[in-house]
């Protein structure tokens, strides 16, 4: 009698076990022997087509996304042939509505004494919500939202991976010629589309095994875990520039618009292991360099890579080179045209590495100015300058005024003026020992602030000196919204002085402007005593030039009479 009580009582909460299973938002099921399941929750099952109730598992295989089938099974071989108490996997499984519902399958299984199976269990969760908003989280750190690419920050720890893994790999990077002055003139909608015309051609060419992403506005990176034959590689390049190019032409009908690539191969060895950032921004230099010599696929091994070294090393050794006082000044006097006395000293900046020797100011300052570099060493420049003229002081009775370049850069920094005169006081300077001279008088005519700046030095007792005038970057319009005291004649006028009467008249003409203006006007560049005399007949105030004084080192112009 009480045996019969035990039994109705086991299947009475056998029975309310199986109720609380139904009422919950998860499916349990239990693997049979014939590999046949038993589902335990029909609420959570009945939505897909299976057997309720001692269902093959082929029939859950069966509504299983075919890219997840391989997988599952290799899963559950593994958990069943190695024993494991408990496996945890996600798969797609397909409903009724004919959706794909993402599962978190987890399976817990049973051994005898002996190791034998004697039970294999678990239970299914749909986490299809958490799966998209996972996904989007991901979007948002690691894809490019107007492409569907990975974005820079994913690129570098795919880099990472393979560079853990020590494997031989390829980076590519493609960039755009042109694209800010394309958005000037098109605008950002144009660019946009420009942005996913160079994304397809890319993603079109390349295999599935490639990894592409947009790494900047206008630059793209692909990755390949394999170093492809040159010959190879070159095609399928080509094939993608080929794409950008049809696709663009046939958008806008011209070809101002221009893809280029550089390849950067990873060797594979530990020992030769780089850091992330360097080796994408060597790639990146690759690319630009063959942008810069006209050439659509430029190889970091090829005969180039000592330039492709020398540019980077340009790129990112200013700052250390300021440290370690590679950088000098050289002055070349300025003489009255009427007395021939030297007047003033422009400063020269020169460069002179451990590495490469003597670099020329014209391959540093673009480079310079590029990267923002021109900021800390426009103020050594001044500090060099500031340092010459106490020691100028010390060892002469006379003082005399030296010329400093500054960039327009340096003057869009809010706290330029603050810093410059930290340091003119810094060496117990007044503001009649410097003069400052600026070339890209088109910026600031277009740059309000930098204008301020100016005329804040200028008020302060500073000399200002428009530098190169007639070289192509200056206008007339520079005399009435710019407080220059000065102006320099670039070299290429003066040549063009003795050739053309029209040029000798225009500055003539300018001459007058000036001296109206109380601007005083130097010519440079003055080689010989025929083209000194015509520009006195212009009636310019100083000259400058090889016909006079050469650069020389502050230790030479110690000894000149001044």
């Amino acid at each position: 009698m009480k045996s019969g009580i035990i039994d109705i009582n086991l299947a009475v909460n056998q029975n309310r076990l199986l109720e609380i299973f139904d009422a919950g938002s998860e499916g349990l099921w239990e693997l049979m022997p014939g590999n046949v399941v038993k589902f335990y929750n029909t609420r959570f099952y009945e939505n897909f087509e299976v057997t309720l109730h001692s269902s093959p598992l082929e029939e859950w295989v069966a509504i299983m996304h075919p890219d997840d089938v391989e997988q599952f099974k290799n899963n559950v071989n593994q958990q069943v042939t190695e024993k494991i108490s408990y496996f945890a996997s996600q798969y797609r499984i397909r409903n009724r509505q004919n959706e794909y519902r993402w599962i978190e399958a987890i399976g817990v299984l049973g051994t005898d004494e002996d190791g034998e199976l004697q039970y294999l269990v678990g239970s299914h969760k749909d986490i299809t919500e958490k799966k998209q908003h996972d996904e989007k989280l991901f979007q948002l750190a690691y894809q490019d939202t107007l492409t569907g690419l990975g974005n820079r920050r994913q690129l570098v720890e795919q880099l990472n991976v393979i560079q853990t893994e020590s494997t031989p790999g390829t980076i590519i990077t493609f960039g755009l010629s042109k694209f800010s002055q394309f958005v000037e003139v098109f605008g950002f909608e144009s660019g946009n589309t420009l942005i996913k015309m160079c994304a397809e051609a890319i993603s079109e060419v390349f295999p599935d095994t490639a990894m592409i992403f947009r790494s900047y506005s206008d630059e793209f990176v692909v990755m390949l875990k394999e170093t492809p034959e040159r010959a190879s590689l070159c095609w399928t390049i080509n094939q993608a520039i080929t794409g950008f190019d049809q696709r663009f032409r046939a958008a806008h009908d011209t070809t101002i618009q221009r893809l280029s690539a550089g390849v950067y191969q990873l060797p594979g060895d530990p020992a030769a292991t780089e850091d992330e950032e360097s080796i994408l921004y060597k790639s990146m230099l690759i690319m630009r360099y063959g942008k810069e010599h006209d050439s659509r696929i430029a190889f970091y091994a090829d005969d180039e890579q000592r330039a492709i070294e020398r540019h980077l090393f340009l790129e990112t050794g200013i700052e250390k080179s300021i440290q370690d006082d590679e950088f000098y000044l050289m002055f070349q006097p300025i003489v009255c045209a009427s007395t021939g006395k030297i007047k003033s000293v422009e400063s020269l900046l020169r460069w002179h590495s451990a590495c490469y020797g003597e670099i020329n100011p014209g391959e540093f300052i673009g480079i310079a100015e590029a990267n923002q570099d021109i900021i800390p060493l426009g103020y050594h420049v001044l500090h060099l300058v500031c340092s010459f003229i106490v020691q100028y002081r010390k060892a002469h009775q006379h003082d005399f005024k030296i010329s400093v370049n500054i960039s327009a850069i340096q003057l869009m920094q809010a706290d330029f003026v603050q810093k410059f005169l930290a340091i003119v006081e810094q060496h117990q300077l007044s503001s009649a020992y410097l003069s400052i001279e600026v070339t890209e008088s088109v910026v600031l005519e277009t740059n309000a602030f930098a204008v301020q700046q100016l005329l804040t030095l200028n008020e302060l007792g500073f000399s200002i000196s428009l530098d190169d005038f007639g070289s192509g970057y200056s206008s007339l319009n520079t005399f009435f919204s710019i407080p220059f005291t000065q102006l320099k004649l670039d070299r290429c006028i003066v040549n063009k002085m003795a050739e053309d009467s029209s040029v000798f008249s225009y500055v003539k003409f300018l001459v007058a402007i000036c001296q109206e203006k109380e601007i005083t006007v130097i010519a440079e560049g003055i080689e010989d005593l025929a083209q000194a005399d015509l520009v006195r007949e212009a009636g310019v105030d100083l000259m400058q030039g090889y016909y006079f004084y050469r650069p020389m080192v502050g230790e030479k112009l110690m000894d000149l009479e001044i």
